[in-house]
């Protein structure tokens, strides 16, 4: 985990590097080597079209590009500048995306596990054919509440920071 993230030079709180030695204290020797060897990035090609995925651009040191929330086509273009693909799926704002151009898709489906006050996860359905390229957007219900009493009861480093930031529960 970077000390510093995005090109703003956003520290890296001592509750989130705690609560990420937390995590990794609570995972198996098995779930570490497969979480190591997963790539940050990922270009495939389907039907001629090829996708770009990652859980957010970074730059040639490997850091997180600029931090743009809720990024309009413009960011996007300037985000990906120097990723040549068709698609570019990515994440980290746990806000939905979807900006097109004439030729290009840019999409954020938005965030599984951080619903704020609902209790929907948004996901989205990628569909390409030789002709066009369509995405839905869709969302799931599921049980918010019992995420909140696992959370509760885990009681992890910074755990009343994440039920305010990712579930609105101060």
């Amino acid at each position: 985990m970077p000390t510093i993230v995005h090109d703003e030079k956003v520290k890296v709180s001592k509750e989130q590097i705690d609560r990420n030695e937390w995590i990794k204290k609570h995972l198996s020797n098995t779930s570490i080597e497969f979480i190591k060897s997963l790539p940050r990035e990922n270009m495939i090609e389907i039907l001629g079209k090829k996708i770009y995925m990652a859980h957010y651009p970074m730059d040639n040191e490997m850091n997180f590009k600029k931090h743009i929330k809720i990024a309009n086509l413009q960011d996007n273009e300037e985000m990906f500048k120097d990723i040549d693909a068709d698609i570019y799926l990515y994440g980290h704002t746990h806000v939905g995306i979807y900006n097109k151009s004439s030729n290009k898709y840019y999409i954020n489906p938005g965030a599984l596990g951080c619903p704020g006050k609902t209790d929907e996860a948004p996901y989205g359905i990628l569909n390409i054919d030789r002709t066009t390229i369509t995405y839905k957007q869709l969302k799931v219900k599921y049980n918010v509440k019992k995420v909140i009493e696992d959370i509760n009861e885990l009681s992890f480093p910074g755990y009343k920071h994440v039920l305010k930031i990712f579930y609105g529960i101060d």
